[in-house]
């Protein structure tokens, strides 16, 4: 058994970004760009109105103030093109994002028509009041914004919702850029059924696949649920055969040291080498952590078996896989772990004498600071304690009761929008 931050070392040491590779656009959202994007066209491609009016000759608006009165010589809609050239004297009616006809280089708003004439269409006459026309106005240039072969994203950027926007717009169907990390999950136990069934005598519904899928999700990776696995090695090692051809394997239960706790031992006939087990931690002591290197080099399979109550394995979760998959994505040292902060407690606490002790607790903040107050927790199988939980207070291993008012370092839950 070895010290908690001890483990923790030891997963971020045999944890390495995960090399780029090339992938349709929407597959890179939230992640970083290891190759710039360099636009195949000019944007915008072609000059275009800027607003609904009437695309016109600029010699025509000799003297500011004055009322021109002008033909309507063609209707442009966006997407409307015209080989139709603008004459002096003439115009045309144009809506937002139409290419400007030959001749034309400003649009007057479809708000400076006089007299009634704000609705006429080719063929008529419109009368224009302009008190501040200017050459050019309200009109958008050709390669205004980015020009072709300019790079519009740098390798670096993050793909958000712009960043994807501006992209697609300079025709990038596909980017570089790091992966989003495969997380493969398989729930131990014969006493296991689904969700969704109704449990016998016996049995109980497998919480820990949905409650680590969701965790994955949450760090933008991929969860793969492999589903159930009765204690029977040849299930267990069918699953696990599946799952190492992910990024990150997890397992949950089948980690402890009874008759039936088989993970360990199948994980050894699989090629996985142990790196850990068992952590002086509470909840979450049996957690175990390997790896498997590939047949074909890079990156080795992480492969960590969590315990099987609920709360062990979503702490040993926050602890060890998170920054697992936030190494492997790319992500900054600061967003490997939850962020962990100073509070005082807002209730007494009890320590354990061995290991330290992480409580599920209520966060209020305050003029005076941060107050955590532990939340009624039965223990490593109560997900209703954690489910209500705002963060998690780290006990230190002393055995003594910690009173309300004492300092205390808390660790944040993330929340998504939070």
């Amino acid at each position: 058994m070895i010290d908690l931050a001890a483990a923790v070392a030891l997963v971020e040491g045999r944890a390495a970004p995960l090399p780029p590779r090339r992938q349709r656009l929407l597959e890179a959202v939230g992640r970083r760009l290891a190759a710039g994007v360099v636009a195949d066209c000019d944007s915008p491609p072609w000059d275009r109105a800027m607003m609904d009016g009437f695309a016109v000759r600029s010699a025509d608006f000799g003297r500011r103030g004055e009322i021109v009165e002008l033909d309507v010589m063609v209707d442009l809609a966006a997407g409307d093109v015209t080989s139709l050239e603008i004459r002096p004297g003439g115009c045309a009616r144009i809506m937002t994002g139409a290419p400007l006809p030959a001749g034309a280089d400003a649009v007057v708003p479809i708000e400076r028509a006089v007299d009634g004439t704000a609705g006429v269409h080719a063929g008529g006459r419109v009368r224009l009041a302009e008190p501040r026309f200017r050459p050019g106005q309200h009109v958008a240039r050709q390669a205004a914004a980015f020009a072709r072969g300019h790079e519009v994203l740098a390798a670096g950027a993050t793909l958000g919702a712009a960043e994807v926007g501006l992209a697609a717009e300079a025709g990038a169907t596909h980017v570089v850029a790091a992966p989003r990390v495969r997380v493969a999950i398989v729930s131990t136990g014969s006493e296991l059924v689904a969700c969704d069934a109704v449990p016998a005598f016996g049995q109980t519904r497998n919480s820990n696949g949905p409650m680590l899928a969701a965790a994955v999700s949450l760090l933008g990776a991929e969860p793969i649920s492999l589903g159930l696995a009765a204690d029977k090695p040849e299930a267990i090692r069918a699953l696990v055969a599946q799952g190492l051809a992910a990024d990150v394997l997890v397992l949950s239960g089948g980690v402890s040291a009874g008759d039936l706790d088989l993970v360990p031992a199948i994980l050894a006939r699989c090629g996985v080498e142990q790196v850990f087990h068992k952590v002086r931690l509470k909840p979450g002591k049996p957690v175990w952590f390997g790896t498997r290197p590939r047949p074909g080099g890079g990156p080795p399979a992480l492969v960590f078996g969590l315990p099987g109550n609920p709360a062990s394995s979503l702490v040993c979760f926050e602890l060890f896989v998170r920054p697992a998959i936030m190494i492997l994505a790319g992500a900054a040292r600061d967003r490997w772990h939850l962020p962990r902060q100073r509070a005082v407690l807002g209730a007494a606490a009890k320590a354990a004498a061995d290991r330290p002790v992480y409580l599920p607790c209520r966060l209020a903040e305050s003029a005076d600071g941060l107050t955590a107050t532990p939340q009624p927790w039965t223990g490593s199988s109560d997900l209703l304690g954690l489910a209500g939980a705002e963060g998690l207070v780290a006990l230190p291993a002393d055995g003594r009761v910690h009173e309300a008012g004492e300092p205390v370092e808390i660790l944040r839950r993330a929340f998504p929008g939070g």
